[in-house]
């Protein structure tokens, strides 16, 4: 069994994914993977060319090495060498040798990895460590440290190698166990999902078992309690949910998030509202879409869409670099200066934290403009009235996910955040116009579908306010839902005919063991008598001796004559919530 880099990469991001890898099926081409990967291998050669040049061929080694090439350091430096021992394989970037320490003989490497993002993560250094176990395994030297080269400025920064080696190792413990298994490990969709090339498969595989992981944000704690209780598809979630009153003194906050709930508007298919939600919209609706790359912070286009008659306004300012996003910035300023009483509206996150960096940047740019707090402070996010309370028949509050269930669809199919870096990525190196019409046109497409969401959530307060179409149609409210009291007397009505059958039975074993209808001396006789008696003297958990004072309190006196030791026992009462009871 041989651990590979691809495989141990795969695992720290989803253990399914790093079993098809290692099993050899072979997923479908993604762009993004596609883009990923030429990222990494045009920025590792750029960041090994200047140092190539600097040394000759009698100190630099490319690809191929042998063992005592690497115990001696013999090589200064060593580029794009494959290392395998012990059943671990990688692809290691570079090898930088360094000078001995006081308490070592020879020289040693440290492993180097290049990484275009700006921004490390955990998942890097843990692939750095990889690197170093495997050379350790190879030179029998265990590197201390390890460094990264990031981002565009090529920064090298130092990483402690250790602990993380420790951690990279209980993972390739965790691999071969896993390869080692007769079956495969159970599938359970997460985020990286969405750029995988396995992703229909899996879902495929995911929406036939009915699992659980469909249910974004579901976590894996939520998810191992639900396994705990016996439920593990997303149908047998929908049947616990139940509708609640709600104290008074919480009415006027929303409730929880229920994904029992969401499953159950899945299983029927219907839109479920529970509580009353809010979307304060007072003035000119601005619809707000922003594109970016997160890992620089850096906004390149920002889409407007305004409502003007019969006939809508669209507004795409572009920013050819970071020198022009303060161009773009004014211009969107500009353009709400011309707007009566805007107020902004959005989906999610991303666009209120580009309206706070950007007013942290540049600040209201414009003279006259628009006042910048109080359009920051106005801005309704459609997001923040569907969570908890709107509840569509979709596996996750994506706008990708409602804008087509309420009809709405884009015009590229695989439009999505990632498609549009992998566009921007690509229009950065090339200039293809092809590529920003595209960009402009999904944007654009992002702020009508927005429209589109927000414009069904109003409907569906409306139509709360009024008490229109109540439990009609598609639409479902949580508040007027029967509540079913399963502690009442009678017949109770269950879910399967099995189900009821199995009641039947109960309900015969408890009249036969606890009920008797007929009195008499032979049914006496045959009533099994219970031999637990019932303990006439309490137990006693806590005794309290009382010690005789320094000094009589009366007369003040100093010696005492002792007698005969006195006791008293006294029975505690504790009250609860339901009653009182002796303690």
């Amino acid at each position: 069994m041989l651990v590979t880099e691809e495989i141990f990469r795969a695992f720290l991001k989803c253990e399914t994914k790093s079993h098809l890898l290692w099993s050899g099926v072979v997923g479908e081409q993604r762009d993004f993977t596609d883009w990923q990967a030429r990222q990494v291998e045009a920025y590792k050669q750029k960041g090994l060319a200047q140092p190539r040049a600097k040394l000759g061929e009698d100190e630099s080694l490319v690809c191929e090495g042998t063992p005592s090439d690497f115990k001696s350091a013999k090589f200064s430096l060593v580029i794009e060498t494959e290392l395998q021992a012990e059943g671990l394989q990688a692809k290691i970037h570079a090898l930088e040798r360094v000078a001995p320490s006081d308490n070592k003989k020879h020289s040693s490497y440290l492993p180097i990895r290049f990484f275009p993002n700006e921004k490390i993560t955990s998942q890097d250094k843990l692939l750095l460590a990889f690197d170093a176990l495997v050379l350790a395994s190879v030179s029998g030297h265990q590197p201390s440290l390890g460094k990264i080269i990031h981002g565009a400025g090529q920064k090298a920064t130092k990483v402690q190698l250790p602990d993380l080696i420790k951690t990279a190792k209980a993972i390739v413990g965790k691999i071969s166990a896993q390869q080692a298994s007769p079956s495969p490990p159970p599938l359970i969709l997460n985020k990286h999902c969405v750029e995988c090339e396995f992703k229909a498969r899996c879902r495929q595989v995911a929406v036939e078992k009915d699992e659980l992981s469909l249910l974004s944000g579901l976590n894996e704690k939520e998810r191992k309690k639900q396994h705990s209780k016996g439920i593990f598809t997303v149908t047998q979630l929908s049947y616990t949910y139940r509708p609640r009153r709600r104290p008074k003194r919480l009415a006027s906050k929303p409730d929880n998030y229920s994904h029992a709930l969401r499953a159950l508007a899945i299983r029927e298919n219907k839109i479920h509202i529970a509580g009353s939600p809010k979307l304060n919209i007072t003035g000119t609706p601005v619809y707000l879409d922003v594109e970016g790359v997160p890992d620089r912070d850096f906004y390149y286009l920002i889409g407007l869409r305004i409502k003007s008659g019969d006939a809508y306004v669209q507004h795409s300012f572009w920013a050819n670099d970071a020198s022009e996003e303060k161009a773009i910035w004014v211009s969107f300023l500009q353009a709400l200066a011309q707007i009566e009483n805007p107020q902004l509206v959005h989906y999610g996150s991303y666009e209120t934290t580009f309206l706070k960096q950007m007013k942290q940047r540049y600040g209201n740019a414009v003279e006259n403009g628009v006042a910048l707090d109080e359009l920051i402070k106005g801005a309704v996010n459609v997001l923040s009235a569907i969570y908890a309370q709107i509840y569509f028949p979709t596996y996750s509050n994506s706008l990708k996910e409602i804008a087509p269930y309420l009809g709405f669809q884009w015009s590229e199919s695989k439009a999505s955040g990632l498609t549009s870096l992998v566009w921007r990525y690509g229009w950065e190196i090339t200039e293809d116009a092809g590529l920003r019409k595209k960009l402009v046109a999904y944007n654009d497409e992002d702020c009508e579908a927005l429209e589109s969401v927000s414009n069904a959530v109003a409907q569906l307060i409306v139509q709360q306010s009024q008490k229109i179409g109540i439990n009609e149609n598609d639409v479902i409210y949580a508040d007027s839902m029967k509540r079913e009291n399963f502690h009442r007397y009678g017949d109770k009505k269950l879910s399967t005919p099995e189900f009821d059958y199995v009641n039947q039975a109960a309900y015969w074993n408890y009249q036969r063991e606890k009920v008797y209808v007929r009195s008499g001396k032979r049914v006496r006789q045959a009533t099994p008598k219970s031999t637990r008696g019932r303990s006439k003297n309490l137990p006693i958990n806590k005794v309290i001796e009382s010690q005789h004072p320094a000094s009589c309190p009366k007369c003040g006196a100093t010696e005492f004559q002792k007698r005969e030791a006195v006791s008293k026992i006294l029975f505690d009462i504790k009250f609860s919530q339901s009653g009182v009871k002796r303690w």
